[in-house]
């Protein structure tokens, strides 16, 4: 990740000091508690943001002087190779999982300190009894499109939300599109949201390319994501299907489905079997920046997003991107990206195949697109997020 790290952190008090820094005035010492869940779940985009936000409140504290102490609370059987902490503590509690755990054994070890939740979710006991509560909502997806969603996670965010926006001390919105949709909710919330942008930069491993394309072919029309109905899967497919038939190019769709999703019918037609691919789930990042740097282009058409990683995690690696035409995509991508009505499945192919087409575009894309993902950082993120809750 290019970015130069900020030497200070915004405090109502004024700059959290790199650490050697003598302060002015003494602050007190809040303890805060990490909900990681996360670590028990598959790794889509939520747990994703979750895992390098936490990587990244952990440099954070091991570079500056913060008010607070921070611990990772988690289940018993979490996966923690991949985050390599060195700052904050980590304590496996209980004997439950999932929701039981997040429900009921979270908010009792947890007692009175403040309770960070970084993916959608929260106990409700700790928000009914008006404890220091801050969660981090990254959409209001299956409100918005709830033919996507199982009926249990549909009802079990419609019970979650509305005490969320109740009583959350701090809520953390990912894009000033989702800050004003999620506003709309419930008064008075203005005031309790902060805007902090996903990072999504990721290094180019280029370890293995000839690895890759090996696996799967060379100069393919790319994919990145969950197969989910609100991410116009069943229209990118036969997207990807014309592609095949009319100008013989390949495409690959790198994501699963969720039990938390409706069905989506995946079937290809055999005539073009062979050159549209569903690879399922990678969520090793070397592999993942690979793909990318061998991909002619990412199509990105969702309905609805918030602040998506895929765009970002291409433009990054010097992949074109051609998305969808709505006001999360403007905010994040500005206009270092091929953008298409997601409602119009012709729409789509041309812009993809202007791409394909028009080295000059592709170059002119891929400059920007690496200009504008240098603007992003989890660093960055969670400096901003920081900032908000020590604030109080």
């Amino acid at each position: 990740m290019l970015h130069k790290p900020a030497t200070s952190l915004s405090h109502a008090g004024g700059s959290l000091p790199i650490k050697g820094q003598a302060r002015m005035r003494p602050w007190p010492t809040t303890r805060w508690i990490i909900n990681g869940r996360f670590l028990t779940q598959k790794t889509t985009g939520v747990q994703r943001v979750a895992r390098e936000l936490t990587k990244a409140i952990d440099d954070i504290i091991g570079t500056r002087t913060i008010p607070a102490t921070f611990q990772l609370m988690c289940e018993h059987n979490a996966d923690l190779s991949s985050l390599q902490l060195r700052n904050i503590a980590v304590e496996p509690v209980g004997h439950t999982t999932g929701y039981v755990w997040e429900q009921v054994t979270l908010p009792r070890a947890a007692g009175n300190a403040n309770l960070l939740c970084l993916g959608n979710t929260a106990p409700l006991w700790p928000l009914a009894r008006n404890r220091s509560v801050s969660v981090m909502i990254h959409d209001l997806s299956y409100r918005l499109y709830p033919e996507a969603y199982s009926l249990p996670y549909r009802a079990a965010h419609a019970v979650m939300l509305p005490l969320i926006l109740k009583r959350a001390r701090h809520i953390i919105a990912v894009s000033e599109t989702e800050k004003a949709s999620i506003s709309a909710l419930e008064d008075d919330l203005h005031n309790r949201i902060t805007v902090a942008q996903n990072g999504g930069c990721i290094d180019r491993g280029g370890h293995a390319m000839a690895n890759i394309k090996a696996r799967f072919g060379n100069g393919y029309v790319l994919y990145v994501g969950s197969l989910s109905l609100r991410k116009n899967i069943s229209g990118l497919k036969q997207v990807a299907v014309r592609l095949a038939r009319e100008r013989g190019q390949s495409f690959l769709f790198v994501g699963s489905n969720s039990r938390f999703f409706a069905e989506t019918d995946l079937n290809i037609p055999e005539d073009v079997a062979h050159l549209v691919k569903f690879v399922g789930h990678i969520e090793d990042l070397d592999q993942i920046s690979e793909i990318y740097q061998n991909a002619r282009c990412l199509v990105f058409p969702s309905f609805y997003e918030a602040s998506p990683l895929p765009p970002l995690e291409a433009m990054s690696c010097g992949c074109p991107v051609v998305g969808s035409d709505i006001p999360s995509m403007r905010e994040r991508c500005g206009e270092a990206i091929g953008y298409c009505n997601p409602h119009d499945l012709n729409d789509i192919y041309r812009m993809v195949s202007a791409v394909l087409d028009d080295p000059d575009l592709t170059a002119k894309l891929v400059a920007k697109g690496y200009e504008q993902s240098q603007r992003f950082s989890w660093q960055r993120q969670a400096e901003h997020i920081l900032a908000a809750l020590l604030a109080d």
